[in-house]
């Protein structure tokens, strides 16, 4: 039997209801602006601290309609719109719409930002009241970080908008992020560059997440076909120089054995370039920043001139982990060649800054040193027939592989000399010397052939079986006319 308007008007409009912390959440027919024609929008409504809000989920319906959605037993057969729907599964579609909204508000609620405003964002996707919008997230995350990462997140959000726009508020999806990929790939770029970028967009994803802007629900990387994998970096296993090949360039410089058809000037900055080459490898791999910032400290006198200690620049804000490099004999050449003389608090590479003191500058300034080193080190191993062009990345992967491939040389030493943070928070750790400096230099010491340098056992093991045989029985009959 039909029901009368009036029985109707009787009826609860709630179709389910729910309630996080001190704010109650329903899905119901929102009769508020009722029209002639009776159809309302069915809406998700909040309350929360004396203020509502409902928001639309896109179905409208009579009273009559609604009451036989909410009722519903899933035994009728008759479709109730133009989708072919029956009452029964557009109730089980608005419940799964609502259960999905009671889950981003609990969600909301875990990261402590329950408020309308909040609210009102995260499921409209609209600019935050604070005039908040993804990409000023993006933004204001960008400038929390160093120099160096905050220029490839600068340089990431603007690739998002070349690729994707201004997009209005917090409305991004996993729409935006593949046509962002699509265009990416379409301009050829590596897939080290693609990965480095959506790392920057996840950061600001999460930082969205963490305001309160986003929904995990929507979290758009992840694997299967509908979700966006971050490539990874390419591997740089290949980007190594052997002992032999590092030991070939020390000579080069030692000799200074340049080309002849190179002008004065060019030799002489191939040999500056060369020399800071060198010392990245001999100085645990460190990178041109750690190189520019390095000084002549306390510990360098106090070890009498054996060793420099520094915190690696690319991880000073997350890690105080000291780095001691050994000065071995090859290094302290180098030093003694293109180096500042020792004087306590100064720059050990004054001319990588210039004499700059801003940061910005700075920064400037070990970028382009880094590309000469790369374009001087591409022509000086042409010279020598090399089919390979190094940059200073390459000093760090052949400090480690060349040790590891060493033999007798510790993995936590290497480890330890590259300045990986400390595993298992072992505070102990930090006050204990691992490995004392004698055994970092020779340690160290297995990164070239220098002259001087093989020793008793790397000479015994060219000899063959039969010489080791017969040098021992001279030494036995030696001992015997004794």
């Amino acid at each position: 039997m039909a029901k009368s308007k009036d029985d109707l008007c009787s009826q609860s409009l709630d179709l389910k209801v729910g309630k996080v912390a001190n704010c109650t959440i329903k899905l119901k027919l929102d009769v508020r602006h009722e029209s002639n024609d009776e159809y309302c929008p069915v809406s998700i409504y909040f309350f929360l601290n004396g203020e509502r809000w409902y928001y639309p989920v896109g179905d409208r319906m009579t009273r009559e309609e609604f009451y036989l959605v909410s009722h519903a037993t899933g035994k009728g057969r008759i479709a109730m719109n133009s989708q072919g729907e029956r009452p029964y599964d557009i109730k089980l579609r608005l419940e799964g719409l609502f259960d999905s909204f009671f889950a981003k508000l609990q969600q909301l609620h875990s990261k402590g930002r329950l408020t309308m405003d909040a609210i009102k964002t995260m499921m409209t996707g609209n600019t935050s009241a604070d005039g908040e919008d993804f990409l000023s997230v993006w933004e204001s995350e960008m400038k929390k970080k160093s120099l160096g990462t905050r220029d490839s997140y600068a340089i990431a959000r603007n690739s998002f908008i070349k690729y994707v726009g201004h997009v209005p508020g917090f409305k991004v999806s996993i729409v935006e992020v593949k046509k962002w990929c699509d265009g990416m790939v379409a301009d050829n770029l590596k897939k080290t560059t693609i990965g480095i970028y959506l790392r920057a967009f996840r950061a600001a994803w999460k930082a969205c997440e963490k305001y309160g802007y986003l929904s995990h629900d929507d979290y758009p990387f992840g694997k299967g076909d509908t979700l966006v994998s971050i490539p990874k970096s390419a591997t740089r296993r290949d980007s190594v120089l052997s002992v032999d090949q590092m030991t070939e360039l020390y000579q080069c410089f030692v000799d200074k054995n340049y080309p002849e058809d190179w002008d004065t000037d060019w030799r002489e900055n191939a040999h500056v370039s060369l020399g800071l080459f060198l010392a990245q490898y001999l100085c645990n791999g460190f990178n041109l920043a750690d190189a520019a910032r390095l000084t002549y400290d306390d510990h360098y006198f106090k070890s009498g001139k054996k060793s420099f200690r520094f915190i690696r620049q690319k991880t000073e804000d997350r890690s105080d982990t000291e780095v001691v490099i050994p000065i071995i004999e090859p290094l302290q050449y180098i030093l003694d060649e293109i180096a500042a003389p020792p004087t306590k608090g100064a720059l050990v590479f004054p001319q990588i800054y210039g004499g700059e003191t801003d940061e910005v500058k700075r920064k400037a300034r070990v970028s382009q040193e880094n590309k000469n080193i790369r374009t001087r080190m591409s022509r000086l191993v042409k010279s020598l027939d090399w089919e390979i062009e190094p940059t200073s990345t390459w000093c760090r992967h052949s400090f480690a592989t060349n040790l590891s491939h060493a033999g007798g040389v510790p993995k936590e030493y290497i480890s330890e000399a590259m300045g990986h943070s400390i595993s298992g928070g072992a505070v102990t750790d930090l006050y204990i010397q691992t490995y004392p400096l004698s055994m970092q230099m020779q340690f160290n010491s297995k990164l070239l052939k220098a002259e001087g340098q093989e020793t008793l056992m790397d000479k015994l093991q060219e000899f063959s079986l039969e010489e080791l045989q017969a040098a021992i029985a001279i030494m036995e009959k030696n001992r015997a006319g004794e």
